[in-house]
C-alpha cells in the first residue's frame, strides 16, 4: 500500500461523517433532449484527400518518439480541458438533462482525461510501465494489479484494478514498441491508418477508441462519427487538436455510404467499430454469413458490440440499513444513466430465491428509481424496444411519475421481477430504462453454491460476454476466499466490477475494455479485441475491478449526485490528474482538495 493510499484510507471515516452533515447541492430543473439534424455528409473526394493525407503521415507517426507522444497527449489534456464544458453542455442539450445540470455528462467526460494521462505515463516509461504488482492464481494464470497508482490513491484508495492475462502467456507489455526498437517495422500490422467507426451512445468510447488506435496499435485515425451524435465531431476535434494539426488524426461526417467508402478503402489498414452485431455483420460480410470474411483477408478488425448485461448479488454479510440504500443507489445508477443506453447498464439483475434481504434491496431499487426522473429514450429505436419489453411483460411495474403533456415522450423505468431464466429475455439487449430480476432457486442462501449457480447461469443463459456486475460483503470474500476466486475466474466477461456500478469500471482507462476472447467472425458475440488497457498488456484476459463497501463522500457517478453538476468537483478531478501527470505534487493535493470539498455537496 503506498502512502497516497494510506492517505487516503484514513481520510474516509472523515469523509462519511461529513457526508452526513453537508447539506446537498439543489436539484436543477429537467431539460428534455433535443432532437439533432446530422451533419452533411463529407464529400467523397474530401474523404479521399483526407484518407491519403493520413497514409502520407503514418510512417512519421511511427516514428515519432515516446517521448514526443506524449508532449503531444499532453498538450491535449490543455486543449480537452478549454473545451470540456462546451462539449458537456451540447451533450446534455441532445440528451437531455435530469436535475443535475451537465453533471451526468462532465462525469462521463473524466475517462477521456484518464486515458490521456495514463498514456503519458506508459510512453514516457517507454510503453512498458511497471505495474503495482502481479500475482500468480493456483492455476499458473498471471494478475496484474494496476489500479490506483500513486496520488491516484488519494481519490480511490480503496479500489484495486487488476488485468488478468490470458493463461499460459506472459504479463509482456507494448509489443508494438518492442518490435520497433527490435528494427521490425511495420510487420505484424503495426503503423497504418486506422478507420473508427464512432459509437453513437458516448463520447469517451469514441475519444478512447482513437486514443487506443494511435498510441496501442501504432496508426494514424480516421473517424467516421454516427450521425446520431456527429455533432461531438468539432468539439472532439478541438480537443485532440494537438493530434490533427500534426496530421495524425481527423474526422468525417456521413451515413452508411460514406462508412462503406472508407471500409473497403484500399489504404484502410484496420477498422475498430463500437455497435451491434448486425452493424459488424454487415461491415464484415457484406450479407448472408458463411466461408470467409471479405474483409478479413485485408483489414485488422477490432469490435465492441454490446452484452446483455448482469448484475449478481451474492447472499451473505451483515448489511445495514446503509449498505442496502448504497447498493441500491448504485443499482438504479446502472440503469438510470445515459437513459439505458449504455452497453453497460444494468439488464438483467441475478439474486438468490432464499436471501432473505433479497425483497429488502428490491424495494430499496425501485424507490430508488421512483425517485428519479424518469427519462425520454433518445437514441434511435429505443422506444420501441421499451415498448416490445412492456408488451412482453405487461405486469412489469412502473416507476417514477410521468407527467402529461409536453414530456410525453418520458417513460417510466420498468422493473419485472421474479422472472425464472426461461421466462427472461435474455438474448437481447433492451438498451432503455428497464431491467429484470431473476432469482435463482435451489441455493438456499449459501453463497458458495450461489457463486456457481450465478455463473453457470450468466456463462450459458445470458448473451453477450463484455462485462458483468457483483456486489458483495467483503466478510464473504474472505471467509470463501477460494469460491470467490473461482467465481471471478469461472466468469467468462472481459470486465468484471466488484461493488460499484460497471460505468466506473468502464472510466478506469488502465483496465481493459472489451469482449471475453474466443469470438470468431462468424459468431461475433459481444466483439473481438480490447480498448483502453493504457499499460499496454500484449495477452489480457479480462479486468477486474474490487471496489469498496462504501465509499465516501458519494460517489460521484451516482445519476442524482448535484455535486457533479455546475460545480467544482469535476474540473478539479480533471485538474488534479493533470497535475500528477505533470508530477506536481502540491498542485495535485491542492485539486484534491478541492474536488472533496465539492464532493461532500452531493
Amino acid at each position: 500500500m503506498t502512502m497516497w493510499t494510506t492517505l487516503g484510507n484514513a481520510l474516509q471515516p472523515l469523509l462519511g461523517m461529513l457526508d452526513r452533515h453537508v447539506p446537498s447541492a439543489p436539484k436543477q430543473p429537467v431539460i428534455l433532449p433535443r432532437r439533432v439534424t446530422p451533419h452533411s455528409a463529407t464529400p467523397s473526394e474530401r474523404v479521399n484527400e483526407i484518407v491519403e493525407r493520413l497514409d502520407l503521415h503514418k510512417t512519421k507517426w511511427t516514428r515519432t518518439s515516446c517521448q514526443e507522444r506524449a508532449k503531444l497527449l499532453r498538450r491535449c489534456m490543455d486543449s480537452l480541458l478549454a473545451v470540456e464544458e462546451d462539449l458537456a453542455r451540447a451533450l446534455a442539450t441532445h440528451k437531455g438533462s435530469y436535475g443535475i445540470g451537465i453533471g451526468e455528462e462532465r462525469t462521463a467526460l473524466l475517462p477521456i482525461m484518464f486515458g490521456l494521462a495514463e498514456y503519458c505515463e506508459t510512453l514516457r516509461a517507454g510503453a512498458a510501465p511497471k505495474p503495482l504488482s502481479i500475482r500468480e492464481r493456483k492455476d499458473g494464470q498471471l494478475v496484474a494489479t494496476v489500479l490506483p497508482t500513486g496520488p491516484v490513491g488519494l481519490l480511490l484508495p480503496n479500489f484495486r484494478g487488476e488485468v488478468w492475462i490470458e493463461p499460459s502467456r506472459p504479463a509482456s507489455q507494448g509489443a508494438v514498441y518492442r518490435r520497433k526498437a527490435a528494427g521490425e517495422g511495420m510487420q505484424d500490422g503495426s503503423g497504418g491508418v486506422a478507420l473508427v467507426l464512432g459509437a453513437g451512445n458516448q463520447v469517451p468510447v469514441v475519444a478512447l477508441d482513437i486514443l487506443h488506435k494511435l498510441i496501442a496499435d501504432d496508426e494514424v485515425v480516421i473517424v467516421k462519427t454516427n450521425p446520431v451524435n456527429d455533432y461531438i465531431g468539432p468539439l472532439l476535434r478541438r480537443a485532440f487538436a494537438p493530434l490533427v494539426e500534426a496530421g495524425f488524426l481527423e474526422f468525417v461526417y456521413g451515413g452508411s455510404d460514406i462508412g462503406k467508402l472508407l471500409t473497403h478503402h484500399p489504404r484502410i489498414s484496420s477498422i475498430h467499430l463500437t455497435g451491434s452485431s448486425e452493424t459488424y455483420n454487415a461491415i464484415v460480410w457484406g450479407g448472408a454469413l458463411g466461408g470467409q470474411p471479405p474483409l478479413s483477408a485485408t483489414k485488422r478488425i477490432t469490435a465492441e458490440l454490446g452484452n446483455v448485461t448482469p448484475y449478481i448479488v451474492v447472499p451473505g454479510g451483515e448489511w445495514t440499513a446503509d449498505d442496502i440504500e448504497y447498493h441500491a443507489s448504485n443499482l438504479a445508477t446502472a440503469l438510470a444513466h445515459n437513459a439505458g443506453h449504455n452497453c453497460n447498464g444494468l439488464e438483467v439483475l441475478l439474486t438468490d430465491r432464499d436471501w432473505p434481504l433479497r425483497p429488502v434491496l428490491m424495494a430499496a431499487v425501485k424507490a430508488k428509481l421512483a425517485e428519479l426522473p424518469p427519462r425520454e429514450p433518445w437514441y434511435p429505436g429505443a422506444r420501441e424496444k421499451y415498448d416490445r419489453f412492456l408488451e412482453r411483460f405487461p405486469s412489469a411495474e412502473q416507476l417514477g411519475s410521468v407527467v402529461p403533456g409536453p414530456g410525453a415522450g418520458v417513460v417510466p423505468w420498468l422493473v419485472a421481477e421474479g422472472l425464472t431464466l426461461e421466462q427472461g429475455q435474455l438474448q437481447q439487449e433492451n438498451w432503455c430504462g428497464v431491467f429484470q430480476e431473476v432469482p435463482l432457486s435451489g441455493c438456499g442462501g449459501d453463497p458458495v453454491r450461489f457463486m456457481r449457480t450465478a455463473a453457470h447461469a450468466a456463462n450459458t443463459h445470458i448473451a453477450g460476454s463484455l462485462a458483468a456486475g457483483l456486489i458483495c460483503h467483503p466478510t464473504v470474500q474472505a471467509a470463501h476466499a477460494e469460491a470467490w476466486d473461482d467465481f471471478l475466474s469461472s466468469l467468462r466477461y472481459g470486465a468484471i466490477s466488484v461493488n460499484a456500478p460497471l460505468l466506473f469500471l468502464f472510466g478506469q482507462t488502465s483496465l481493459t475494455w472489451g469482449a471475453f476472447p474466443g469470438n470468431t467472425p462468424h459468431d461475433i458475440g459481444s466483439g473481438v479485441g480490447v480498448v483502453h488497457n493504457t499499460m499496454l498488456f500484449d495477452y489480457p484476459q479480462k479486468s477486474v475491478l474490487h471496489g469498496p463497501w462504501r465509499y465516501h463522500p458519494r460517489p460521484f457517478w451516482l445519476v442524482d449526485n448535484g455535486a457533479a453538476g455546475e460545480g467544482w468537483l469535476l474540473p478539479a478531478v480533471m485538474r488534479f490528474t493533470m497535475a500528477v501527470a505533470d508530477r506536481n505534487l502540491p498542485l495535485a493535493l491542492w485539486w484534491v482538495s478541492v474536488a472533496a470539498a465539492a464532493a461532500l455537496r452531493g
